[in-house]
């Protein structure tokens, strides 16, 4: 089965496109800021209002976009460029990725692959290849990179650099796409939603400055508003903000600068910066990572650093812990269970109480000899942004991947999973009964563990497994096509109802953007 129909072909029922923003209140410039001279009939630095009659959606039979431009939008002034820690994605040198904007065509053909096997096994249901890389004006971003996944409804919905698109998980026919606006791309997307609700954030190729919250069931884009972001120069990757759903809320943190909107419709809530809330300290955010209620920001100073948990509804800091210099941490690896990275001149994760920040525990990688995998599989040559690591924990459990070692005379890697003890910083277990393959962890669930083996495309088959939360012993759950083997590798993984769906970060490994398997 292919379905020809371009992938920004407007839908029925789910007209897409990017809504005209609310209007926030304009900002003085910072000091040593750089504002852009005024756009004709505009503010300094203001985009253009939309002209008379121009409709905020695309009708039938026309692009799900707005004309170029995202009218109405009045972005405050630029942010100084900032230095990022451990969080940021792996950058490499050399000249950066490029997006194929408003080609999209490729993207619309899935293939129905169709068959059934027995109770044990998957066969793959259908798959939609990656298109061809394409050249364009733009210089920063990559079109086949996915910078989020989620299952909604009977859809599977990709985050990637021109847009949002759903597919049918039925038969791979698409429901519906949102694409950025012509001459800007996707740079980042919240991993976490609220109700079938999160958020992404979009700009040109020279700066990521625009949020946008989006609705997983209707396909729209239901709002969007400016923040300050730095300017990329010369070959430098692109600085992507860091951005979480948080309940209700949704919350910024680019350069020095942290803002809450509301989730609901872009309503600005609180916004701060790292000056304001530690005065005449010299310190500046360094990573902000939210969930549930509470957002988790970590700051470099002049002399040491510190750690805040803030309120996501107001702003408000409900707790503080200074560090001294040998304690500073790059970043936050989780929220819930609240855990923090190591820093310049130390290995050791930090486990702290949520509601006061105080540490509880730690542990330090190796653990008891085993080394942990914290390569995020979402590093990037062309976008400086929040890594996505790979783990899974409950209240005092740690469930991280081992790192992978190769396997002779294969043409693969094998790692294995390790469970950490938070309150002890020892290992638990060390999972056993595995094929000899990387393995991606899926969920935490009332049975355990669920994990993908990526197999390979030769002699090895992918396998869906149970991990055993108390001792780590590997049950198969069902075996995989030969044809799927290492797709899953450095991919986000998701089952429902004995559906297998595989979605690729980068097209390195993998052949294609989405598999299904059932």
């Amino acid at each position: 089965m292919t379905n020809p129909q371009s992938p920004w072909q407007a839908q029925p029922g789910a007209p897409g496109g990017w809504p005209v923003p609310p209007q926030p209140p304009h900002a003085p410039a910072q000091p040593g800021a750089q504002v852009p001279p005024p756009a004709q009939g505009g503010h300094p630095g203001w985009p253009p209002a939309p002209q008379a009659g121009q409709p905020p959606y695309p009708v039938a039979g026309q692009p799900a976009y707005p004309p170029p431009g995202w009218p109405g939008a009045a972005p405050p002034p630029p942010a100084a460029p900032g230095r990022r820690g451990r969080l940021a994605l792996l950058i490499a040198g050399g000249l950066v990725a490029v997006l194929a904007v408003g080609a999209g065509t490729a993207w619309g053909v899935s293939r129905l692959v169709g068959g059934s096997g027995d109770d044990d096994e998957l066969t793959t249901a259908w798959v939609l290849d990656f298109p061809e890389r394409q050249d364009t004006g733009l210089t920063t971003y990559d079109h086949q990179d996915m910078f989020g996944a989620w299952l909604a409804g009977d859809t599977v919905v990709r985050a990637q650099g021109d847009g949002l698109l759903a597919y049918r998980l039925s038969d791979g026919g698409q429901a519906w796409g949102a694409p950025a606006p012509e001459g800007t791309s996707l740079c980042v997307a919240a991993q976490a939603v609220t109700e079938g609700r999160g958020a992404v954030a979009a700009g040109s190729d020279r700066s990521c400055d625009t949020v946008a919250g989006f609705d997983l069931a209707s396909g729209k884009l239901t709002w969007q508003a400016k923040f300050p972001a730095p300017a990329r120069e010369g070959r430098d990757a692109l600085a992507a903000p860091d951005l979480s759903v948080a309940g209700q809320q949704v919350i910024v943190r680019s350069g020095d600068t942290m803002i809450g909107f509301s989730l609901a419709d872009g309503k600005q809530l609180w916004r701060t910066t790292g000056e304001k809330l530690l005065p005449g300290r010299g310190c500046g955010f360094k990573d902000m990572r939210a969930a549930a209620d509470l957002v988790v920001v970590t700051y470099g100073c002049s002399i040491g650093g510190e750690v805040d948990g803030v309120d996501p509804a107001t702003g408000k800091v409900r707790w503080r812990q200074r560090l001294p210099e040998a304690k500073v941490t790059d970043g936050v690896l989780s929220v819930q269970p609240l855990i923090s990275l190591p820093g310049l001149g130390h290995e050791s994760y930090t486990v702290r109480d949520p509601r006061t920040g105080r540490q509880t525990g730690s542990f330090t990688d190796p653990v008891d000899g085993t080394e942990l995998w914290d390569v995020p599989p979402n590093r990037s040559n062309a976008i400086d942004g929040p890594a996505v690591y790979q783990f899974l924990a409950d209240d005092d459990t740690l469930y991280y991947p081992t790192f992978p070692k190769n396997v002779p005379n294969s043409g693969r890697s094998a790692n294995q999973i390790i469970a950490i003890d938070l309150a002890t910083g020892k290992r638990r277990w060390i999972s056993s009964g595995h094929s000899a393959s990387k393995v991606e962890l899926i969920r935490r669930d009332e049975q355990g563990l669920l994990a993908w083996e990526t197999g390979d495309r030769r002699k090895l088959p992918p396998r869906l497994v149970r991990v055993d939360p108390a001792t780590g012993t590997v049950s198969p759950v069902a075996k995989g096509p030969l044809s799927a083997g290492f797709e899953g590798e450095e991919a986000k993984v998701m089952e429902r109802d004995g559906v297998v769906v595989i979605v690729p970060w980068k097209h390195v490994v993998a052949d294609r953007a989405i598999t299904v398997l059932r």
